[in-house]
Parts: structure tokens; sequence; C-alpha cells
């Protein structure tokens, strides 16, 4: 297993980013390699600790053959105006038949071990702890988004859907299930508020995912409407669901930079 090859700038690490293959915390996902992409941004070499923010990416018209690399323009892990040093990883899904990809290996404490790996092969023997845990997700890695949080050990710190909260198959049970794992996270971000603030972005499109992001919103405006009025304000900005004014596929592309800048952002879409 060789290390990862960095360009370094006096005591920084120089953004860059790179593809593993082979990936322990994935290797029982049906698909092509290499099955990890990891960029991050400037980094001291003296940090002991750096942020993560895993993506989830949606179905690939490709199949089986996805690439990785077909998934990383539009996953919107764009780091140029991130200011706290970051390691993004965006893993290969599991692909289960014609477009469909899941990510089951993520299940059950399986997010943290990806971001364990991930840290290691960055930190190539240094000592190099999590300091915060940002999870986004687009399209069909929505719900496997919220079920790998129901496991983690480590829940995110932030969670940004771009366009991803389908719900379930109707057929097979209750569409909206899930929504209490993140009302549950949200109360577990919300006691920490505003020691360590946190965030949850959602950016949907209504003919595809707008019941369940809209069951989520009526989730988000119970709790702020407890909050400390004093801080109200200021979580409204950070825990919103809003409709998207792009199409699906630019969804993660268009909104990820922003909430990697800022998690509070605006976002301008007459930018777009």
């Amino acid at each position: 297993m060789a290390d990862l090859t960095f360009a370094v700038d006096g005591l920084d690490i120089l953004p860059g980013e790179a593809f593993l293959t082979d990936t322990p915390a994935l290797r029982d996902h049906a698909g092509t390699q290499p099955d990890l992409f990891l960029r991050w941004n400037r980094v001291p070499l003296v940090a002991t600790a750096i942020d993560v923010a895993v993506h989830l990416h949606g179905f690939s018209q490709q199949r089986g053959e996805m690439r990785l690399a077909e998934k990383v323009p539009r996953s919107g892990l764009d780091l140029v105006e991130r200011v706290r040093p970051t390691l993004a990883l965006l893993p290969r899904g599991n692909w289960i038949e014609r477009t469909w990809y899941d990510f089951p290996a993520l299940l059950a404490g399986g997010l943290d071990a990806l971001v364990a790996y991930g840290l290691q092969r960055f930190a190539a023997g240094r000592p190099l702890a999590l300091d915060r845990l940002i999870l986004t997700a687009h399209s069909g890695g929505g719900m496997p988004a919220i079920d790998a949080i129901a496991g983690a050990k480590r829940p995110p710190d932030e969670l940004f859907v771009f366009d991803g909260l389908y719900g379930r198959d109707p057929s097979l049970g209750d569409p909206l299930a899930g929504l209490d794992v993140v009302d549950r996270w949200l109360g577990q971000r919300f006691a920490q508020e505003p020691d360590r603030p946190s965030a949850l972005r959602v950016a949907y499109i209504e003919r595809q995912t707008g019941p369940f992001s809209r069951a989520l919103a009526a989730r988000i405006e119970r709790r702020l409407a407890a909050a400390d009025p004093a801080m109200r304000d200021d979580l409204a900005r950070r825990y919103r669901v809003e409709p998207s004014l792009v199409p699906h596929g630019y969804v993660a592309a268009v909104c990820g930079p922003w909430l990697l800048a800022d998690a509070g952002a605006d976002f301008d879409w007459s930018r777009v």
C-alpha cells in the first residue's frame, strides 16, 4: 500500500487529490476500481486534527461500469473557499442493478471505518485526529446517508442533502422511515449549540424529493421554535430546507462549494 504523495510549501501541505483502490471499508461494494477519491486543501504539517467531508453519490447511467471519476465534478467537493484544513472523501457506492447504487458498507459503523481509513492514509504515519465531520449526499445517496448516520459512532457535525430525500418505497412500509433518525440527530446537535455549531441544509426539487424534504422542514421548524430566541436567527441560517432552482444533476455541484465555505450561506441562484 503506497503512501500518498504531497506537495509541500514551507510548513504546509498544498492542495491536492488522489484516487485509491481496494479500500478495506468498501470491499463489499460491487463496482470498478479505484473506489475512493480524496481531495484536500492547504493543511499545516503540524496539524493534529482536521475536518473530513464525505460525499455519497447518486445513480449512474454507466451502470456497473461507472468510473468514480464520473462523480467528482458534480460532487460539490470543492474546497477552494474553505478555510479550515479539510480532507474530502468520495467513496464509490455499491452497484445493485440497472443504474442503482447504494452504500451498505457504510452502515453499522462503516462510515466511521471509512473516515478512519481516509485519515490514516492522509496522515501517512503522523498523528491526525478527526475534528469536524461533514456528510453530504446527492440523489440516490441521500437516503443511504440517513441510514449511515443511524449506525455511526461519530455522527456528522453537518449534513447537506442535495435533492436526495426520496423517502422509502411505500409498498415496503412507511415512506417517511428515517425521519426520526434525522430528528434525533437534530436534537443532539441543537443541544450542543452554540458551543459546537452544526448545520443541516437540504435543497430539493418538489416532484422528486418534496414530501420527505418538507416533512423534515417541519421538524426543523419545531426545533427552532423551541430554541433560545437569541439564537434562533443564527440557527435558522444553518438549519433549513429550500427548493432548488437548478436541475437535479447540478444541485450538489452548485450548492456544495458554498456550504463547505459557509454552512449558513444563502444560495445566490441568480449567479448560476
